[in-house]
């Protein structure tokens, strides 16, 4: 039986002439995960996490909640630590970002700056290509497509991000 290992590396670049010097955390992802991530997502997940914008009764939101975690669960690709998507209330708010784990949806404003990294998502669900973007611990971001086909995103590695700091603050 093989033993999967998993280790956290990190990755602190060199002082350069700006004024801060970027912070890269990766935490071991194994290969079966990210083949995993590739997958097409089904209709059914994808109709259920744009439910999760409209769903106002708190009951009907925890099932929501449970049924997408135990999706993502059985794919074995890795939860999730956040969502960004379009938002379906209506104007003012045009999108919006939710964290799986702690059940939490913000929506936002076009005057609005996301928090990192959910805001480097903005674009991609602005144009209309993709259902919403998935944000991994290891700093991936999978786009997923309306039919459920997921396309993995380039994450900016400008910013700061350090271990325990998910904010990029």
């Amino acid at each position: 039986m093989l033993k999967r290992v998993s280790r956290r590396v990190t990755y602190e670049a060199p002082a350069q002439t700006t004024s801060v010097a970027p912070t890269v955390v990766h935490t071991g992802t194994g290969s079966q995960e990210r083949i995993a991530r590739q997958r097409t997502r089904s209709l059914e997940l994808v109709q259920t996490i744009t439910r999760l914008d409209t769903a106002t009764d708190p009951t009907v939101y925890r099932q929501l909640i449970e049924w997408v975690k135990a999706d993502y669960d059985a794919r074995q690709g890795g939860i999730p630590i956040g969502l960004f998507a379009k938002c379906y209330l209506g104007p003012p708010f045009i999108d919006h970002r939710m964290t799986l784990m702690g059940n939490i949806c913000e929506h936002y404003k076009p005057s609005d700056v996301p928090p990192y990294p959910y805001g480097q998502a903005r674009g991609l669900v602005r144009s209309g290509a993709y259902e919403f973007i998935e944000f991994y611990s290891d700093g991936s971001m999978v786009a997923i497509m309306p039919d459920g086909r997921s396309v993995e995103v380039a994450a900016n590695q400008s910013s700061t991000l350090r271990p325990g700091n998910t904010s990029g603050r």
